[in-house]
């Protein structure tokens, strides 16, 4: 490690897994005093970088003030992305996850972000992009890098819906369309009905192996039937996913919710519980029991779960499906950011990248659509 202060804040770089293992305590410190995701937990950060960190660097930023941690920028360095010939500087976790931002102590934003753009500043050369990907409208950082003399540009990346979760099942289900209302609760009653059913959360870490091969069998088939690779399309995806159920399981932040016909799971929901909020991250069901709503089904009792526990949001992540607007009208929205020195090149670079993200929404909305 070596550090880098910044008038009265210190900026200790984390360049590899052992340095980071040795912060484990104090990301963890922060996340009990931050806005957290669960796409920048110590969990997922480790298991991304150690399944995709190959050929790339790390330099994660703990941000000290005093003696103080106040933050964390989990940075990374990648090289020559899609034949641009520039260095870039993202997020760990980039491409994999749906939000991605900073780690800041609540009270502290100030000396974090005023800090951490001095730095941007001094380390981007000529040749250097920050690239944030799926960083929320929302985050802080914006008002600071924008306030800088490095040149920036952004564009939407993403559409998030969520749900404000009311108090009770019954007024959530009075603030949906009528009909599908009526459709959710048929299909409910008759599931539990017609067959051996029952809906439950995996909590043993013995289970977790099983139900997630299930999850990803029921995921792919599905996909696959549609001629698309589906979510789990590689043994690295899939090893990666499955190590951090484990690490979320024994942290107490994994909700993987099954469904059953007897001893046989009809559908899967995958989804991370943060902060009082519960993140729905993928989900695959059985194509024979299809004609049943069985993911539908799922879908709502995990919401309805997520009510009876009093969370707050249900959020469905990056996506603007169709099916979602079933659930809810309410939306925000994820961005990609990029800034560089106000030069022709950084001004071209940056040109070039969020070109390259218009293209890449366009053929996701016409998917999605």
């Amino acid at each position: 490690m070596d550090e880098r202060k910044v008038s009265n804040v210190i900026f200790e770089k984390i360049t590899n897994v052992s340095d980071l293992l040795d912060i484990e305590d104090i990301w963890h410190e922060l996340e009990n005093v931050a806005e957290i995701y669960p796409f920048n937990t110590f969990e997922w950060v480790l298991n991304w970088w150690k399944h995709f960190g190959y050929g790339k660097k790390m330099l994660v930023l703990l941000v000290y003030e005093e003696n103080m941690p106040i933050g964390i920028a989990p940075f990374m360095i990648t090289y020559f992305e899609k034949g641009l010939l520039v260095k870039r500087i993202k997020f760990i976790g980039s491409n994999n996850s749906d939000y991605l931002d900073f780690i800041v102590r609540k009270g502290h934003e100030n000396e974090f972000y005023t800090s951490l753009v001095n730095f941007l500043e001094r380390y981007i050369d000529a040749f250097t992009v920050l690239d944030l990907e799926h960083i929320p409208e929302k985050s802080e950082f914006f008002p600071y890098i924008m306030g800088s003399n490095l040149y920036y540009d952004y564009d939407v990346q993403d559409v998030c819906p969520y749900v404000e979760l009311p108090q009770s099942w019954e007024e959530y289900l009075n603030s949906l369309d009528g009909k599908f209302r009526r459709n959710l609760n048929y299909e409910i009653r008759r599931f539990f009905k017609e067959y051996d059913g029952s809906f439950s959360m995996v909590k043993d870490i013995e289970s977790i192996d099983r139900a997630m091969d299930n999850l990803i069998v029921l995921h792919q088939r599905r996909w696959r039937q549609r001629h698309m690779p589906g979510a789990f399309y590689s043994k690295r995806i899939r090893e990666f996913h499955k190590d951090v159920a484990k690490d979320m399981l024994s942290k107490g932040e994994l909700s993987l919710f099954e469904l059953k016909d007897g001893g046989k799971t009809v559908a899967s929901l995958l989804s991370y519980h943060v902060g009082g909020k519960r993140y729905y991250y993928i989900s695959g069901y059985d194509l024979d029991y299809s004609k049943r709503s069985v993911g539908t089904i799922t879908l709502g009792l995990a919401i309805k779960q997520s009510i009876e526990e009093g969370d707050r949001i249900f959020d469905f992540l990056r996506g603007d499906e169709e099916y979602k607007k079933n659930w809810t009208s309410s939306k925000k929205r994820n961005m990609r950011f990029v800034a560089a020195r106000p030069t022709m090149a950084g001004k071209f670079f940056c040109y070039y990248i969020i070109a390259e993200n218009k293209i890449i929404k366009k053929i996701k909305d016409r998917f999605s659509g």
